[in-house]
Formats: C-alpha cells, structure tokens, sequence
C-alpha cells in the first residue's frame, strides 16, 4: 500500500516537473526566436544598405529582390521600405492595413540615424510589437537613402505537436530511467536483503528444547553470508570511489589546460575574441577588453552584438561567418575609441572546427598595425624622394648633352661649362648610388672595417678639399682647430672619410650665403673628438630624434629647398658605431647645428717585435 501511495507521489511530481519544462522550453524557443530575429534583422539590413540606390530602381531591381528573397523566406518578415536623400520611399513592400499604423517618431529616427538603428514598438491600436531596423546607404562618403526592414516575433505555441510529443518522451525517459535506478538499488542491496531474511530464518527455527535459538552452524554460514555480502558491498564501493577519482583527474587536468591557455592568450600582444556558434563570448582576452573598455564579467556569455559597439565592425564579422567576406575582403583595417589616437588595427575573423571538422564557433583576431601602416607610408615617401633625386641629375645630363650635341653652343668657355654640369651631375648621381650600396651592405650587416694607422690631420685635409669648391660657391668661411701633433688612430680610413665629409657636406648645404663652419679636432678622455660647428637653418626639436633614420625627411621648407638622399646621416651613425664611437647632435631651429664625432683612442704599436 506505501509503494501504491508512493508511486502516485512520484507520477505526480514526474508530471509537474514536465510540465515546470514545458513552459521553460517554450520560454528558451521564444528568446532564441528573438535572437534569430535580431540577427538576421541586423544582418539583411546591413546587407541591403551596401546596395546603390540604382540598384532599387528600374530594371536593377533584380539585385535587391533576389537579397531579399534569399533571406527572408521564413516567417517574421513584415515590411521593407527604401527611401531616397529627400526621405521619401521609393521601394515599399509593406501590408496596407500595417502601412497606416507605424507610428511616425519610429520612421523619423529611423531616418535621421546614421548607422544601423533598432527600434521595438507596438503598431498604433494594437498590441502587435515590432521591431524596426535601418540603415543609410552611402556613397562615395555621402548619404543617399536609407533602408528600414520591419518583423513580427513568430507566434510561439506552448501546446505545439512537436513540444508535446518532446514532453512525452521526456515523460517516458524519466520513468525509465526511474525504474533502471529502482532496480538498480534493488540489486546493490540484495546482499543485505538476503542477509536480513537468512538471520530472519534463523531467529525463527527452534532448538530440541523448543527455543527459538540459532545453532552453531547456522550461526556461521550466517556469519561467513555477512562476510561475502559485505565484500561484494566494499568492492562496488571501492570501483565508484576510483571513477570518481579518474573522473576528478580528468576534470583537473581539463581545468589547468583552460587556465593555461587563458594564460598564453593573455600574455600575446593581439586582441582575441571566442565565440560558440550563436555568438556568444566564450573568451576575451586582456589586451581585447583593454580595446573595448569592458570588464571580464561584462563580456563573457554575452552576444558579440552587445559589446561590439563597431557597426561596421559587426556587419564585417557577419559578412565573414555568412561567406560574403569577398564583398569587402578578408580583412577590415579599422580603430577603437579607447586605443591611443592615431593607432590603426586589422581584424581577421577565422572560424573553428572539432576534430571531426565540424563548426564550432569563430574567433576574432585584432591586431595593431600602426607602425606598419607608418613604415609603409615613410618607404612610400622614400622611394618617392629618391627618385626625384635620380631623376634631377639624369634630367641635366640629357639636356645639356642634348644641346652639345645638337651644336647648339659654340663657345669654348659654354661648352667648357656644360661639360663641367655633366660631370657634377654624373658624380652626384655616383654619390647617390654609392649611398645606396652602402645602406643596403648595412642592413645585410656586410659593412665591415678595414682598419690600419690613420693620421688625423691628413684625413682632416682630404675632408676639407672634398666640400672647398661648394663652400667657396656660397662664400662661406671654413674655420679649422687642428693642432700640428694631431693624434693617429686605428680606423678605416676611406668609411671615416665618407662619415666626416658627409657631416660637412650637410653642413655646407643647410648654411646660407656668408655663413660660418667651424672644424675642431682634440683629444678628450681617452677619445679622438671630430666637431662640427655651422651657422645654417638648424633642426627643430620635432626633426631632432629622426635626422639619422633613412627613410626621414624634414618637413622644414627651407629643409626640402635643399636637394639631397636624406641617406648620409643613416651612414655616418653606422660607421661611427662600427668604430666603437658615438655621434652627438645639438641644435634648435633657425641657431645652426654642432655634430660631435667621438672615437676611442686604441693602443697600436710600429715595428718589429
């Protein structure tokens, strides 16, 4: 009678329970019908909008329908309207009796927004809600209309066929998992059961007296019953505890692995985003929340949509999961309000697959690209400069060797001088291809020394007659400290001619007209010092940290007045280090400028040991 009462409790419980489900369910379809139709709202609008407006209109029609058609062939969709850059609808596919009821402040934010917008609201004299998505539609950088797509939430049924044959079923597993563990209880405890009515049994047979006494034999097998029971008992006991124990293992090890992994896609210098297939957050790692200006709890189970405040950035990444990503490419270069101004990052979506190659969610990778972007645009403006420095030389040589040619001049003295253009032209064009030789010996590394015994006022003196004749065009005074017992040192003589000419050089080119170049060499410290002083333009304190990267060029005026590869600074600083030395530069705009040259001093010895 206790196990009748007792199995009507259970039923009673099993149904409530199932019912408790049921509604849960039709709860859980009706967000994920929400979701799917905010996804494919947000998604088919997007789409929509990156029409041209010629593509609503006349025979092109096709283009937009056929979008439409592909997307919306479920139920849900309720309108579609698309206006012009006056705000009027020019393409309306909307039921007349829904037409009338949209209330107007919802089509008049839809219109004035200028990314994707979504609105919920309830058509006017009913209790039909329904969301409203828009999105404008640019081109070339300007706004020519604007898209608004309507849908209804799909009625969602408690008592639908296949939720109640779904109930049934789960209705009939959970009684036969019920029995399974009733018998399955039954059978771990027949050893006790059996225990029970043997002592039973026994308590109850009489001894020659007529008691109800239990025999010595009995009493054993009794005994030895107990025994056996009890060990079947303990080795059951000891099989669960040891999965159990495996179980843990397992669940430790998967544990530390997770934490492991968090840890490695913290500590990368790239911001990473997981999501499952629904896209939802599975995993944000530090440098991404950085980026987004969110909290691990914020991010973390949310759909990308809610902390992806980036349209274009969310219609990329639906583009890329739908297979659309040849619209827009594989890549989308853009920036993020928290990241430091001017910072550019690329973002890549890849997707992620099981062992048995099936989807199983994406990853988002954002990766900051400002110095590349910066190095691109610097080798742009190199290239650029340098061959406006070929092309200047090669422009004199051809015109003047053309009028020699063609007999145009006749006088000595003009040929004389034409001559003499040529050939500073072609020795500027030698200095130039020199330069760039030796920029690239030192980015493979192969600019070595080949030193010996350099005395310093001989090399002071080939210095100075390499840039006399172009200070003396510009009247300028060359001033030379150089003492008689000027030191000797180890170096290469030939690199360290090419570095101190080309300091007087610069300094020749950026002094004007009666300036003044000052040129002292002493020893200080232990070290040969090479100073150059001039009067010319300076350098601003913005030019100051790059004057010795290749690829620099001031933006100074009076600085691009002047023609040069911009390289001879870059070669200077690398043949100094290779030297053992360091070069120094102390100048403001519009004060001169003062390049300090120093070198160790090494021991040598003459003769023979």
């Amino acid at each position: 009678m206790k196990i009748h009462r007792m199995g009507i409790v259970l039923t009673v419980f099993v149904l409530i329970g199932v019912a408790i489900f049921g509604l849960v369910l039709a709860q859980q379809e009706k967000e994920s019908k929400l979701q799917d139709l905010l996804d494919r709202g947000r998604y088919l609008t997007g789409l929509i909008a990156l029409h041209p407006t010629a593509d609503f209109k006349g025979g092109k029609q096709d283009f937009f329908l056929r979008t439409l058609t592909e997307n919306t062939s479920y139920e849900g969709f309720v309108y579609c309207y698309v206006h012009d850059k006056a705000q009027q609808p020019f393409v309306s596919l909307v039921p007349k009796d829904i037409a009338s009821d949209i209330p107007s402040d919802v089509q008049a934010a839809s219109l004035q927004a200028m990314g994707l917008s979504q609105q919920t609201y309830q058509l006017n004299g009913t209790k039909s809600t329904l969301y409203e998505f828009a999105k404008p539609i640019f081109e070339n950088g300007q706004k020519t209309g604007t898209v608004r797509l309507g849908f209804k939430l799909p009625h969602v049924s408690l008592f639908s066929f296949e939720r109640i044959r779904f109930l049934v079923i789960v209705t009939l597993f959970i009684f036969a998992v019920m029995l399974f563990l009733y018998y399955g209880v039954m059978l771990t405890l027949q050893p006790l059961i059996n225990l029970n009515q043997d002592i039973q049994k026994l308590c109850k047979e009489p001894d020659k007296l007529g008691n109800l006494s239990p025999n010595n034999e009995s009493v054993v097998c009794m005994v030895k019953d107990f025994e056996e029971n009890i060990g079947q008992i303990k080795d059951r006991l000891t099989k669960i505890e040891s999965d159990n124990m495996d179980l843990a293992s397992k669940l430790g090890v998967t544990s530390f692995e997770k934490k492991q992994i968090a840890t490695i896609l913290n500590s990368i210098n790239l911001g990473i985003i997981i999501a499952d297939i629904h896209d939802n957050i599975s995993h944000v790692n530090k440098y991404m929340m950085k980026l987004l200006n969110k909290e691990h709890s914020e991010s973390i189970g949310r759909p990308l949509e809610q902390i992806l405040e980036n349209d274009e950035l969310r219609l990329f990444i639906s583009l890329q999961e739908n297979g659309m990503g040849y619209k827009i490419g594989n890549n989308l270069e853009t920036t993020f309000p928290k990241s430091a101004p001017g910072d550019t990052f690329n973002v890549s979506v890849s997707k992620i697959k099981d062992i048995e190659n099936g989807l199983v969610g994406k990853m988002i990778i954002v990766r900051k690209i400002t110095n590349e972007k910066m190095a691109e645009e610097a080798r742009r403006e190199f290239i650029a400069h340098l061959s406006h420095e070929f092309k200047t030389p090669l422009t004199n040589i051809k015109s003047y060797s053309e009028m020699l040619m063609d007999g145009e001049v006749n006088e000595v003295e003009t040929k004389k001088e034409f001559y003499n253009i040529i050939n500073t032209e072609a020795d500027r064009l030698s200095s130039l291809v020199q330069n760039l030789l030796s920029i690239s010996r030192m980015e493979m590394g192969n600019l070595t020394l080949n030193t010996a015994l350099v005395k310093t006022d001989l090399l002071v003196k080939d210095s100075f007659a390499a840039i006399k004749t172009a200070a003396n065009n510009k009247n300028i005074f060359l001033e030379k400290n150089v003492s008689e017992n000027s030191p000797s040192l180890m170096a290469d003589k030939e690199l360290l001619k090419v570095a101190i000419i080309n300091i007087l050089n610069n300094a020749v080119k950026y002094t004007p007209q009666n300036g003044k170049i000052t040129f002292s060499l002493f020893n200080q410290n232990g070290h040969i010092i090479f100073d150059v002083v001039d009067t010319g333009f300076g350098i601003s304190s913005k030019d100051l940290p790059n004057i010795f990267d290749k690829t620099y060029r001031s933006a100074d005026p009076l600085v691009r007045e002047v023609s040069g590869s911009g390289l001879g600074l870059a070669i200077t600083q690398e043949i100094i280090q290779l030297h053992g030395g360091e070069i120094e530069v102390q100048s403001e705009s519009g004060k001169g400028a003062r390049f300090t040259i120093k070198l160790p001093i090494e021991e040598y010895k003459l003769g023979i040991e």
